[in-house]
């Protein structure tokens, strides 16, 4: 079953949060990368035809390899270790 796409404007919201953690804190470890991949995979909102976020309508390979605070970036906060 293909989930619906985000709203743009749940998108563009998002984005202009992701980039604003990537301008403040970087890029993530390749350790951290791994296990929000890994935790997107499983998760049920995941699209793996697009590998997108079925919540905020991003790449998560692009978007897993960004720091920051993880409730900010995981809409659905499952990147909290």
């Amino acid at each position: 079953m293909t989930r619906p796409t985000p709203s743009i404007r749940t998108m563009a919201e998002s984005l202009l949060v992701t980039t604003g953690q990537a301008i403040k804190h970087g890029v993530a470890s390749d350790d951290t990368y791994r296990y929000r991949l890994a935790t997107c995979f499983s998760c049920e909102q995941f699209n793996h035809k697009s590998r997108r976020c079925g919540k905020c309508g991003c790449f998560m390979a692009a978007k897993a390899r960004i720091a920051g605070d993880p409730r900010m970036l995981c809409p659905l906060h499952l990147w909290q270790r």
